[in-house]
């Protein structure tokens, strides 16, 4: 009796012995080959949402999934109704921080991207008609990238009479150093159009800084900052200074993203600006403005999409101003 007692002891023991063999054998199988496993059904996940949008789209990813991936040969054409005309990329290189992201939020999960080769071209005339969903809270953008590379990146949006066209950009956003941005042509849907605009560019603790980009004796863009430092404390600022129709413009915002909203501070300085040097830039037709802005001041807050909460002050000085509008 003893010993039948002894063997129904070791029966469960060995049983569980055989259990924790077989996980830790599944777990290396997985360490082993979790990398292609991840990454087939991350590309059948993609390629499910890109059908949905009506987007037949190809490509090859590579990398560790817990820690960067790899796009290469990306090509997106759309199957019917889609804002998207077509993108071709070449390779796309995501470095990214799981840990950062489950403990200080998406803020913190892309470490290093660089575009290479790509191309994008937009027709908002042929996307779906919009359904009708809930207005949401407004919110600032969260995903800021500790750097970014782009090399010969071109943005075409099919517009009237023109395409805006960004072609053959490269940016080099390096937190350690000084970078540099170029855009061989920039055209306006106005027509308007520059080539050879290069620059300065900094991006120290993701303050994004753009200097003395000229587009031409008249237009310049002298600064343009967005600065996403005091991100984690939901607030973005913006700053732009530039030359434009002989005279100057100084715009500043202050974005803060509350519980509830979206509260804005906006301050406008100009003065001595043609305004027809404006049409292009506001995407009018060439003749809509005339005339001279002598000085304009505007200093406002509020809360962006309630208008009732806005309150400021305003001063303006012009002459012989025409709107045929």
């Amino acid at each position: 009796m003893a010993e039948n007692d002894q063997k129904e002891v070791r029966r469960p023991g060995r049983i569980w012995h055989r259990v924790l063999i077989g996980l830790a054998v599944c777990a290396a199988l997985l360490i082993i080959f979790h990398r292609p496993i991840l990454l087939a059904i991350g590309r059948q996940v993609v390629l499910r949402y890109a059908e949905r949008e009506n987007l037949k789209i190809d490509f090859r990813l590579e990398g560790n999934p817990f820690s960067h991936l790899t796009v290469r040969n990306f090509r997106a054409l759309p199957t019917g109704a889609s804002a998207i005309e077509s993108i071709d990329i070449n390779s796309l290189y995501v470095d990214y921080s799981l840990l950062g992201l489950a403990r200080h939020g998406l803020s913190h999960f892309l470490q290093d991207v660089e575009l290479r080769s790509a191309q994008v071209v937009l027709n908002p005339a042929k996307a779906p008609p919009r359904k009708q969903r809930p207005k949401q809270k407004l919110k600032l953008p969260s995903i800021f990238p500790d750097r970014v590379r782009l090399a010969d990146a071109t943005l075409v949006i099919r517009g009237e009479p023109n395409d805006f066209i960004i072609e053959h950009a490269d940016l080099d956003l390096n937190p350690r150093s000084q970078g540099e941005v170029r855009v061989e042509e920039l055209q306006l849907p106005s027509g308007d159009s520059w080539s050879g605009i290069s620059g300065q560019a900094s991006y120290a603790n993701k303050n994004l800084v753009l200097r003395d980009l000229v587009l031409s004796d008249q237009e310049q863009i002298r600064l343009l900052n967005i600065d996403a430092s005091r991100i984690d404390d939901k607030t973005l600022g913006l700053r732009l200074d530039c030359a434009i129709g002989g005279g100057q413009l100084s715009t500043s915002a202050a974005l803060t993203e509350t519980s509830s909203s979206l509260t804005g501070k906006i301050n406008v300085a100009a003065q001595n600006i043609a305004a027809e040097s404006l049409n292009k830039f506001l995407f009018l037709p060439e003749d809509s403005l005339s005339g001279k802005i002598e000085r304009l001041a505007v200093d406002g807050a509020g809360t962006i999409d309630v208008p009732r909460t806005w309150s400021g002050a305003m001063s303006l000085q012009i002459s012989t101003f025409r709107n045929r509008s």
